[in-house]
């Protein structure tokens, strides 16, 4: 299972580690950044790394478009958007967490059904045809959006859940409860991806791990409620 995770100048290292915590404790899931240009993208909170370009991930599983700083410059990224056009109707599920939201609302994936986005973003938002939702997980045909930070986990594990079912989720909560006993400063997903490729490791200091993002003993599934086009 390939789970594409957007890149792009700006892009919040906490919106990516929110969903990768989930992904990157799925043994069949293939987790790879994809971007513009192959390399290092720089955006608050850490670096990351673009492993593929849009071209070369055409049939991705899963699409993850994390928020980040500039998102009006992000929407209209035309690379960007022309490339979550492309995939929205080979993948199972696409996921956006705050300010994302925009990106996917840019791209013409919403038409016009609420979103859930980051409350700074909802103007924004709103300028794309998607009123921005009270809700913090909105769910519309394969694409579930979400308000940021933690919310993107529930929604990893959430499309977890609907994937691969509930064995799945058990698992992976466990794995996260054994990352939450590890030491604070690990490496992030990309540099133990591009370790396991044969790449050089980021060497500079490591971001300590967010623990805002542990997984909450629940996770509540029930109130969100699928709304089909």
């Amino acid at each position: 299972m390939q789970v594409a995770l957007a890149l792009f100048p700006g892009v919040s290292a906490d919106e990516c580690e929110a969903f990768t915590l989930v992904f990157e404790q799925l043994a069949e899931a293939e987790l790879v950044g994809v971007g513009a240009e192959l390399g290092p993208v720089v955006g608050p909170g850490g670096g990351h790394h673009i492993d593929a370009l849009f071209a070369d991930v055409q049939h991705p599983d899963v699409v993850l478009v994390p928020g980040g700083l500039g998102c009006a410059r992000t929407a209209g990224d035309q690379a960007l958007l022309d490339w979550l056009r492309a995939v929205a109707p080979r993948c199972q599920w696409m996921a956006a967490s705050s300010t994302g939201t925009v990106v996917v609302a840019a791209a013409g994936l919403l038409d016009d059904h609420e979103a859930a986005t980051h409350w700074l973003a909802s103007d924004l938002l709103e300028s794309y045809g998607s009123a921005a939702s009270a809700e913090r997980i909105v769910e519309v045909d394969r694409i579930i959006t979400c308000e940021g930070r933690i919310t993107a986990m529930h929604v990893a594990l959430l499309v977890t859940l609907r994937i691969a079912g509930p064995d799945a989720v058990r698992r992976v909560r466990a794995g996260l409860a054994d990352v939450g006993q590890r030491p604070v400063a690990q490496p992030s997903w990309w540099e133990r991806l591009r370790a396991a490729r044969g790449a050089r490791q980021h060497t500079g200091p490591r971001r300590p791990r967010n623990r805002e993002l542990d997984a909450p003993d629940e996770i509540e599934f029930d109130p969100i409620t699928p709304r089909h086009p």
